[in-house]
């Protein structure tokens, strides 16, 4: 049950990031603002934990890190409650900010909880464990929002998330004990002397990958709508079915560690590809139609298997690169998925705004180039040594 007590705090910060993905429309009519505006909601929140988690970790250093999860999760409970009583947009845009900082602190504090105590070869189950929450989010959290928000009006998307953060706080609270205050790796430290370009080069893989796919999935919404004529529980479907591929790239990206191949880096940048490029045709077209739909699925079913097992790859090779520093690196890699987020959102909302909503995937297209070289970088100049250190 401890476990479960913590996969909840993930599924609650997660489904709060994009809670509103399916209500973008109605939420731009109720503020007077376009839906792009709205988008960057996310790209706010998304930046916010980039950028704040390190340094909060870092101010935190030395608390009780089951006090301190209480606290960020009842905070998160009160700052998604005033989000859906927000009465202008920039109120709510301030809130996103607020709950993107704070909520940062989230998912480290579960895993420092979830790994306490355990014996080294137990420590990847309670992590995958705990992890499971991000996936889960996808399939249940996200869905429910859109539902409820479509049903009874968008502020009900954030009191839902609000309810779900309290029901995280409780879990917490009753079936998660303390645990002494371990150690961190610090930057500069002997520890932290690993890092070089090797790893970079990895963190730069993940921050291009997650820019390029959050182009489109920023607006997600809009871009099914306009390809299906899905409504709220259509929408919610294929956020159900975005999760399960979330899943199985969690597996492909276990298998193409297994292989040890090379190359492997160039099989999740190639579903991006597919997953962006399959979608630009039927949206420049606008219109619904058989081609649009099956192409909108296609897409739902690449690109999160891509960014989860682009994922599975650069934590497994971060671990063989960086050693003793791979906490440190876990968590910097943690904040090129959020930069990346936040990034992609605004630069696929200014492209909508500019050039229509074909524009949004065609810009992520653009975003993988760079993406590409670096994949190639890494299997010719920074393949990692995946033996335990000291063998």
């Amino acid at each position: 049950m401890r476990l479960i007590a913590l996969l909840f705090c993930p599924f609650a910060f997660t489904t709060g990031a994009f809670v509103f993905s399916g209500v973008l429309e109605p939420m731009a009519a109720a503020f007077g603002t376009s839906v792009s505006a709205v988008a960057t909601l996310q790209s706010a929140f998304a930046i916010a934990c980039a950028f704040s988690g390190p340094v909060l970790a870092q101010l935190t250093r030395g608390r009780a890190p089951r006090a301190l999860l209480l606290v960020v999760l009842i905070l998160l409970v009160f700052l998604n409650g005033a989000s859906g009583m927000a009465r202008d947009f920039h109120m709510l845009f301030a809130l996103r900010l607020a709950v993107g900082a704070i909520g940062s602190l989230a998912f480290p504090l579960a895993t420092v909880l979830a790994v306490a105590g355990l014996a080294p070869e137990a420590r990847p189950k309670a992590v995958a464990a705990v992890y499971a929450g991000i996936p889960v989010a996808l399939i249940v959290g996200i869905p429910l929002g859109s539902v409820t928000g479509n049903a009874f009006g968008w502020p009900a998307s954030f009191f839902a998330t609000a309810v779900i953060c309290a029901v995280a706080a409780l879990l917490v609270w009753r079936f998660v004990p303390a645990v002494p205050v371990v150690a961190q790796i610090e930057p500069g430290s002997a520890a932290s002397s690993r890092f070089g370009p090797g790893i970079y080069a990895h963190l730069g893989v993940t921050l291009v990958a997650s820019t390029a796919l959050f182009a489109l999935v920023g607006l997600i919404g809009p871009a099914i709508r306009a390809t299906t004529g899905f409504g709220g529980t259509g929408i919610a479907a294929m956020q159900v079915l975005a999760g399960l591929s979330s899943l199985a790239g969690v597996r492909l990206g276990t298998a193409l560690v297994s292989g040890e191949t090379r190359h492997a880096l160039l099989v999740p940048f190639g579903l991006l590809a597919l997953s962006l490029g399959i979608v630009v045709a039927p949206l420049m077209a606008g219109g619904i139609s058989a081609l649009g739909m099956a192409a909108m699925v296609v897409s739902v079913c690449t690109g999160p298997a891509a960014q989860s097992s682009t994922g599975a790859l650069v934590q497994s090779r971060l671990a063989g690169l960086a050693g003793s520093a791979a906490t440190l690196a876990f968590s910097l890699n943690g904040s090129m998925i959020y930069l990346g987020q936040g990034l992609g959102i605004l630069i696929g909302a200014t492209a909508f705004s500019r050039y229509g909503l074909g524009a949004a995937p065609a810009s992520g297209l653009v975003l993988l180039l760079p993406g590409v070289v670096l994949a190639l970088l890494v299997a010719f100049r920074f393949r990692p040594d995946t033996r335990v250190e000291g063998a």
